[in-house]
């Protein structure tokens, strides 16, 4: 039996500005020794020139609001946020195979389309199912013969009111004379918040405020990330909002900084949603929503009506790039 892989889905993380881990590690260095009583006057220059790095890397950071993140077709990792990354395994005998998916989250009714690609080998039966990840071992909630059609096996596994958790997907499959098995993970849910339009654009000072309507089923501290586009698909900027939202229909606003929008002026429009319902204690499991569209176009917007003002770093912000610059010996 060849191992199973582990899921290997990126996650996106928090954009929030964080203490950067140099600084962090001298921090901690300094209360584990408490007899050291005065200020270090000298820092070594390889240390030196890591914190100056650091600082001036914090501070351009700082010049845009984290709510709104430029981004590249480079960043591929947030441009597809529910990106499934398939594993070749090595089999036994030769060969190898990994189980391909459309996509690493899916939302209640979403059947799962299973591929199996196998390479080196011949396969002549093989069967998918999925348990759950949190529940017993033997606990199978589907399980279906795959078709083989050129070369390539499927099954569209039906979606089950009681897929609502993370579950493992196993293709067992019959090869050159062996049985064997590959396993991966996923998340399916039914989703807590449906996102169902965008309202009209706005200008509010420095910013481009875009309404995003939601009906929530389940009430909580909700995150909202999206993907702002040109209408020709040249990506711009991740957009970021956090909101304790209540049931029924409610609106999140989410905002693009002038800087990263003074280049475009095509239309715009807003894609690659992620609705996450935060968990309220420890041990709670991050719940999605969803969109129901794929995308909304947002029309034209004047950028020149956004005012030039400055973004302003929080006090707490601005003291980690104090204490980097004083590090760096700035």
């Amino acid at each position: 039996m060849s191992p199973e892989p582990t899921n290997t889905q990126p996650q996106v993380l928090p954009l929030v500005k964080q203490e950067p881990a140099i600084a962090k590690q001298v921090t901690e260095a300094s209360l584990k020794k408490p007899q050291i009583k005065h200020q270090i006057d000298i820092i070594p220059e390889s240390i030196s020139e890591s914190f100056s790095i650091l600082a001036e890397a914090y501070a351009t950071e700082l010049t845009i609001p984290s709510y709104s993140v430029p981004i590249t077709p480079e960043d591929t990792h947030l441009l597809n946020p529910n990106n499934y990354l398939p594993q070749q395994v090595p089999l036994q005998n030769g060969g190898s195979a990994s189980i391909v998916l459309t996509k690493y989250r899916y939302s209640y009714p979403e059947p799962i389309l299973v591929k199996l690609v196998v390479n080196g080998m011949v396969v002549t039966a093989a069967v998918a199912s999925i348990k759950s990840e949190l529940g017993l071992a033997e606990n199978i909630l589907a399980k279906a013969d795959m078709s083989e059609e050129q070369g390539e096996w499927t099954v569209n596994l039906k979606a089950k009111e009681e897929w609502d958790e993370p579950v493992q997907i196993s293709v067992t499959f019959d090869a050159n004379g062996k049985k064997q098995t590959l396993s991966t993970g996923i998340e399916y849910s039914h989703p807590t918040a449906t996102i169902t339009g965008v309202g009209s654009v706005r200008a509010e000072g420095s910013d481009m405020v875009i309404p995003v309507k939601l009906t929530v089923e389940k009430a909580g501290h909700y995150r909202l990330r999206a993907n702002l586009f040109t209408t020709n698909d040249q990506p711009i900027a991740l957009l970021t909002q956090s909101k304790n939202l209540s049931e029924g229909d409610v609106t999140m606003e989410l905002k693009a900084y002038k800087a990263v929008l003074s280049s475009h002026s095509a239309g715009f429009k807003l894609s690659s949603f992620v609705v996450e319902l935060r968990p309220g204690v420890p041990g709670e499991l991050t719940r999605y929503g969803h969109s129901k569209q794929p995308s909304f176009d947002l029309g034209d917007f004047a950028v020149e009506q956004l005012s030039d003002e400055l973004w302003q770093p929080n006090e707490q912000e601005q003291q980690r790039l104090e204490f980097l610059q004083k590090m760096s010996g700035s």
